[in-house]
Order: C-alpha cells, then sequence, then structure tokens
C-alpha cells in the first residue's frame, strides 16, 4: 500500500498542489483573463443583456407559432378558453408569456390584490426630477398612484372623476397632482363627454415629449386605442412615447385571431411583456373564465432610463 492511500490527507495535499499549479500555468499564459477571473467578475450592460433577452424572446415567438399550430391548426381555429370537453388544456395567457426580463428590479406597487402593478427598474425613476405618469381608468382604488408619487416627483391622471382615497385623503399627495376628465381614444373628439384625446393629443396639450410609465385599464378599449396608438408611431418611423406601459388586458368576446394580430402590433412596435398577473377575482366572484390579465411591458425601442446603464 502506498503512502497516500495509508494517509488521505496527503492525497488532498496532492490534490490541492495540482490545482495550484494548473492556477499559476494559467496565469502565465493568460495573465489579464486569468485576473479578471478571480478578482473581477464579468459585468454585462444594460445593451449587451438586452440584446440576449431579446434572442431568448424570438425563441418565445416561434414557440407559441408552434403551439398555434398544434391546438388550432391555424390562428382562427384557435379558441381562447376552451371547455374540458375539447381535450385541450391552456388559456389564451398561455400563449403570451411575459418572457422577456426586466434588466433592472421587478417591484409591485399599490395595494395586494387587485389594484397593484408591476414595475421595471423603478430605482432608475426614483430620483428622475422629471418623470411623468400617466394613468387611464380608475375606479375607487388609487394605491398604485400613490405609491408612484410618494417615491417620484410627478404623476399625470386621465380619464376619472377623481382620485381614489388614497390620494384624496392626503395633502401631500393630492398638491402633486393634476386631474382631467378626459377618455383616452383612439381619435380626437373634443365634443364628446367627456372629451376624447389620442395619447399624442394629450401629450401635445400637457406639453410632455416622453412618458416614464403609461398605465391603461379603461375595460376592454384597449384593443381600439392601442392599436391607433401604434399605427400613427409606426407609420411615422418612430419609437412609442413611453418607457413601460402597465395594462389590464380584457379578453372576453375577443377572439383569439384578432387578439393575436393586436398582441403582434404591440411587439412589432418594441414592447416585450416583463409580467403577468391573472385577474383570479372575476373567477372567484362570477365563476367565469379568467378573461382579465395584469400585463407590464417594457418599451426596448426607445431611449428611456430602464434600458440605459
Amino acid at each position: 500500500m502506498s503512502l497516500i492511500a495509508r494517509h488521505p490527507r496527503h492525497m488532498m495535499g496532492v490534490a490541492t498542489g495540482l490545482l495550484c499549479t494548473l492556477l499559476i500555468h494559467a496565469l502565465r499564459l493568460y495573465p489579464s483573463q486569468g485576473l479578471n477571473l478571480m478578482i473581477r467578475p464579468h459585468i454585462m450592460s444594460i445593451r449587451h443583456k438586452l440584446e440576449r433577452q431579446e434572442d431568448a424572446y424570438a425563441q418565445t415567438v416561434e414557440e407559441r407559432h408552434a403551439f398555434i399550430r398544434k391546438m388550432g391548426p391555424t390562428p382562427d381555429k384557435v379558441v381562447p378558453y376552451p371547455e374540458l370537453a375539447s381535450g385541450k388544456a391552456y388559456t389564451l395567457w398561455d400563449f403570451f408569456p411575459p418572457s422577456f426580463d426586466c434588466p433592472y428590479e421587478t417591484t409591485r406597487l399599490g395595494t395586494m390584490g387587485d389594484g397593484g402593478k408591476w414595475i421595471c427598474g423603478l430605482s432608475r425613476l426614483m430620483e428622475k426630477p422629471d418623470c411623468v405618469v400617466y394613468s387611464a381608468g380608475i375606479s375607487t382604488d388609487s394605491s398604485f398612484e400613490a405609491d408612484i408619487l410618494r417615491k417620484t416627483q410627478w404623476g399625470s391622471r386621465l380619464k376619472a372623476a377623481q382620485f381614489g382615497p388614497e390620494i384624496e385623503n392626503f395633502a401631500s399627495l393630492r398638491a402633486r397632482t393634476k386631474f382631467y376628465k378626459y377618455a383616452i381614444s383612439g381619435d380626437d373628439d373634443y365634443r364628446a363627454n367627456p372629451p376624447r384625446w389620442t395619447l399624442r393629443t394629450l401629450m401635445e396639450r400637457h406639453r410632455h415629449t416622453f412618458i416614464d410609465i403609461l398605465k391603461i385599464d379603461i375595460e376592454g378599449a384597449e384593443f381600439d386605442v392601442l392599436a391607433e396608438t401604434i399605427k400613427y408611431y409606426v407609420d411615422n418611423d418612430l419609437p412609442l412615447p413611453f418607457g413601460q406601459l402597465q395594462l389590464e388586458i380584457h379578453s372576453e368576446n375577443v377572439p383569439f385571431e384578432r387578439f393575436l394580430k393586436w398582441w403582434e402590433a404591440l411587439e412589432a412596435a418594441g414592447l416585450r411583456p416583463f409580467h403577468t398577473e391573472t385577474n383570479l377575482i372575476v373567477v372567484n366572484w362570477w365563476r367565469s373564465k379568467p378573461t382579465f390579465s395584469e400585463y407590464s411591458f417594457l418599451n426596448i425601442r426607445a431611449s428611456h432610463e430602464v434600458v440605459k446603464d
């Protein structure tokens, strides 16, 4: 029996010595690379992260097309919420996973349950002196907007008779809000009640060139409003004028083929979903299908705080 076999500690010493020798040789051959490997880990730039995420997202799109062929086989044959008897185990939302990663932290603002939204890179916006937030649509809850106001410098409300108590009951927040009883729309009509304005017109009226956070919850009108908004900017070869979009989608009575076309228009304009939260309250209350879902999108085409290093 050898000395090493009789004394296992010697085996440990030999292995350690061999490892050190290999590291020394590696440092001699590649001194700068070895030093970086041992002392400073590689830090990926935000642009590089986004490029890698875009490659991964392209794979998600391919998988969606394959899933449509399997369940359709064409979009017009896909049922958004198939019955049990069909044997098809999916819902509409399974075709549209939020597989794009936010390059910074994600934060949920607002109350737990219905009313909260997921934000990408809030830390990048907290100290931004000209942070602009547009919020279209409200019932009685303004907890999301209240959290935004506490953490940023500015807030704009669109289409609401008033803010919810989360803002109205706090003078410090109420003083920093601007309320306008408008309807965000796909066209302009100042004679309507309330007046209807496109996003572009609203921004021009209030001298805003960019919106950091755009929240939309307009009970199904999001399909026409966003389709018309996107069409203008795409037709004029312009990036969408907002950094991220927090959107509640109301998919009841929307055929899959129409939904797919609308979603692909969002993608073509540079919007990438990084978070979703299906609204199960409607399922619980009304024993209905899960037709409402919250999505958060990052705009990767425009230049803004959350896509910069």
